[in-house]
């Protein structure tokens, strides 16, 4: 073998061998890592299992914030803090001013500073004692998160685990928002954002360099920030740290000198608290600490301060209470809500009650609902004239609010005038059943008892509701008529939904489309039946109980109804526009009823001065496609037959089609001179004059008269005509198979009834019996008193040509 062989070899060996020696080495410290990884991972386990999940067990403040992130409004923890839920972020300044003070390495530490703890150590053997402790913010955090145990050696150690850990789990940012948020910084006064509020009255986002600075020094001397104590040592405190903020090119010259001059906080601020029934609403409906609204607080404080200011003006009538509520119609969104009002001077008045949560009388607040019914399911027009005469149903006798009978009134004047009397034999007609399932499916959430249980008193406040549902109810039929026109005519079902006290984070797709699935062309109520009951809303014909209302006609253009409950409970006012719905109660939470409380005279005053805060909108678009134009009864409101003159041509919904031609107007014959009516018996056919004429059953007729001069009742006969001499006799009061009860007066003694009749001809006499006892004559006008006994009676009367009218009725007792 040849030397340059043998060294060849001998040098392969060689590197062999470093191969092996190599890969020994590199195993022997891949194993030394491996085992320093697991005795690493094992720490950090024990460490995850000694460390709570969640940090920080313990209540906090509840806070309501208006839309704009605003605070309305906070309540005390469950354990006597002042402690705001954990801050999404810390402020930029507040973040500066801390670091500065407490661990300017934060940033760079993995959550031990190794540097700060020598420097402590050599501070404290040079005083003998502890004088710093050298923590980080992550061991700070470590020890508020262990609830402040005892300062020494173990639970030292304990904490420099504990954020070491905590480096790991959490961002440098999180560890800085968990402490700002658990910092002491004074009595019961928890967080920089509670501590901002409470001694500077505005959020940290907005606080100086001078306040930033002087809430970074508390957590570590909490107690230097109570009033007349310590002062001068917090001002040195916080003025040093301005001066180290300056040296490190934090702030400038100027800042520093401004800040140093600002003066140190006073006493601890009361928290907003602009909504209280609000947020004890929405506290008690969602359990959350952190609570956000669609409330607009600027708004909302306006609102508020119209609602205190009348209440002062009403306390001289001992009526104490007031509510009021504006909302967005297009999204249903709560703008302002003033639950009660809000100064306290007697806490037994009822201040705490949210009215607008509190099943209160509706009055005739619901009158329109039902006007907009009939017209839908075609059972009215607009003018279509409805009865008011005395009514008694089952011993129920509705009366008009100024004991008054208007004989025959237009539909919408009964609804624009809130006739009690008109709005019952509607709602008869239309079936209170029906009414109920309409209401309910408005969004009407109080109507808890049976169609018999309500009886026709339902349209009169014989249920209960709330603000809340009836302005949500009006705000839902005021977006329906908004969208008519968007929709091509077409309804979203999705339109009619309670209002919202949050804002629809997750809100529906728009409908572009008219043949989007979710539209339909069956509405629940079609836009020409709201066009009508709104413009009867936006009418000025005011009920004259309700004075003063004129004064309301220089405001804009606004759909209202008013309400007043029996014994002057309740008194409403609801208006909307396409824009936004406002509602107002006025009354004692306690129930209490007062002299002369109105809806206009209390409520719709409260209710346009709101309304003078939102700005106006356009009104609503006249749905023509879903009317059309018809010749009407002037006299009658119906539909015009071959006898009415005159007649208008007017719009009517198409549904109307279904109601029935005039059955007022009558083909009658009369003498050449035009006085009486004839017929073939007294004279003949080529010298009777025809005439249609406009007749009204006798009981309209006697109160009908009384308030239309133009109104002519029909010519007597001719006394040599042979047939009817006398229109039929017709009972005012009581009514057949009346259910009546027996009144008794002041003194506790049994009164008289009034029994009243008309006849269509002036020198009637009608002739008056009880059972088998002749009670009397009457002449001109028919009413005669009576005392029957309890149980069931006859009622005849016989007029002068024998024309008789019978009817029952029941007298009962208490």
């Amino acid at each position: 073998m040849r030397e340059k062989d043998c060294f060849n070899i001998f040098k392969k060996a060689i590197k062999k061998y470093i191969r092996i020696r190599l890969s020994m080495d590199k195993y022997k410290y891949i194993k030394t890592g491996v085992g320093i990884l697991c005795i690493l991972f094992t720490l950090w386990g024990a460490i995850y299992l000694l460390t709570p999940r969640e940090l920080f067990r313990v209540p906090y403040s509840t806070l309501l914030y208006s839309a704009d992130g605003d605070l309305l409004g906070a309540r005390i923890a469950k354990d006597g803090q002042w402690r705001f839920p954990t801050a999404d972020s810390i402020p930029d300044k507040f973040t500066a001013a801390l670091t500065t003070y407490e661990d300017k390495r934060f940033f760079y530490h993995p959550g031990i500073d190794p540097v700060a703890l020598v420097r402590a150590m050599k501070s404290n053997l040079k005083s003998g004692h502890i004088v710093s402790g050298g923590s980080t913010l992550t061991m700070q955090l470590a020890r508020l998160a262990k609830g402040n145990q005892d300062r020494n050696i173990y639970e030292k150690s304990i904490e420099a685990l504990w954020a070491l850990f905590l480096e790991t789990t959490h961002s440098k940012k999180e560890i800085l928002r968990l402490y700002a948020s658990h910092a002491p910084f004074g009595g019961n006064v928890v967080g920089i954002e509670t501590a901002s509020w409470r001694y500077f009255g505005r959020s940290a986002s907005n606080l100086s360099w001078a306040e930033s600075a002087t809430l970074a020094v508390l957590p570590n001397s909490p107690a230097l920030i109570h009033p007349g104590r310590n002062r001068n040592a917090l001002k040195i405190k916080r003025d040093k740290l301005l001066l180290q903020m300056k040296t490190r090119y934090i702030i400038n010259q100027e800042e520093y000198e401004l800040g140093c001059m600002e003066p140190l906080p006073d006493a601890p601020l009361p928290l907003p608290d602009e909504a209280p029934h609000l947020l004890a609403r929405m506290s008690q409906e969602t359990g959350k600490s952190r609570l956000q609204t669609s409330v607009k607080q600027k708004l909302q404080q306006q609102v508020q301060r119209i609602v205190d200011s009348y209440a002062r003006q009403y306390s001289s009538n001992h009526i104490y209470n007031l509510a009021a509520l504006v909302a967005d119609v297009e999204t249903g969104e709560t703008l302002a809500y003033a639950g009660n009002v809000s100064f306290r001077e007697d806490d037994k008045r009822g201040n705490q009650v949210d009215i607008i949560t509190s099943p209160r009388s509706t009055g005739s607040i619901l009158k329109p609902f039902l006007y907009a019914g009939m017209l839908h399911d075609g059972m009215i027009l607009p003018s279509t004239l409805v009865s008011d005469v005395p009514l008694n149903i089952n011993g129920f006798t509705p009366q008009n609010y100024n004991k008054t009978f208007y004989g025959a009134v237009p539909a919408h004047q009964a609804i624009e005038r809130s006739l009690n009397v008109p709005l019952v034999r509607m709602l008869s007609q239309y079936n209170t059943g029906r009414f109920m399932s309409l209401l309910k499916s408005l969004g009407m959430t109080t109507l808890r008892f049976s169609e018999e249980h309500y009886g026709a008193s339902l349209i009169l406040g014989g249920s209960e509701g709330t603000l809340w549902d009836i302005c949500g109810m009006y705000a839902s039929l005021a977006r329906v008529q908004r969208h008519y026109r968007s929709y091509n005519g077409r309804y979203n079902p999705g339109d009619i939904h309670p209002l919202r006290l949050v804002s629809d984070i997750k809100k529906e797709k728009p409908i572009v489309s008219i043949t989007d699935e979710r539209l339909t062309d069956k509405p629940l109520l079609s836009a020409a039946s709201l066009w009508f009951m709104t413009e009867a809303m936006s009418a000025l014909n005011r009920p004259e109980e309700e004075a003063d209302w004129q004064q309301f006609s220089s405001m804009k253009q606004v759909a209202w109804k008013t309400g007043t409950s029996y014994g002057g409970r309740d008194a409403w006012a609801i208006g909307f526009t396409p824009k936004y719905v406002v509602g107002v109660w006025v009354g004692n939470a306690s129930g209490e009823g007062r002299p002369g409380l109105t809806g206009v005279g209390n409520a719709a005053p409260v209710l346009f001065d709101i309304y003078s805060l939102l700005p106006s909108s356009e009104w609503f678009d006249m749905p023509y496609d879903e009317m059309e134009e018809t010749l009407i009864c002037r006299s009658s409101g119906h539909k015009a037959s071959q006898l009415c003159e005159p007649v208008d041509t007017c719009y009517i919904p198409i549904s109307g089609n279904k109601t029935i031609v005039c059955p007022y107007h009558q083909q009658i014959h009369l003498s050449a001179d035009e006085r009486f009516r004839v017929n073939s018996s007294c004279e003949s056919v080529d010298k009777m004059i025809t005439r249609s004429w406009f007749v009204l059953p006798p009981a309209q007729e006697y109160y009908y008269r009384n308030y239309h001069i133009d109104y002519r009742p029909l010519p007597p006969f001719r006394s040599d005509c042979d047939g009817m001499q006398s229109r039929q006799i017709e009972l005012i009061y009581p009514e057949h198979n009346a259910v009546l009860y027996l009144p008794i007066g002041f003194s506790g003694e049994q009164e008289s009834f009034i029994f009243k009749a008309a006849h269509g001809r002036n020198d009637a006499v009608l002739y008056w019996h009880l059972d088998d006892q002749f009670l009397g004559e009457t002449r001109e006008q028919h009413q005669i008193s009576c005392r029957p006994v309890p149980g069931k009676h006859l009622l005849t009367l016989i007029d002068s040509w024998g024309n008789q009218r019978k009817i029952s009725f029941e007298v009962k007792g208490k």
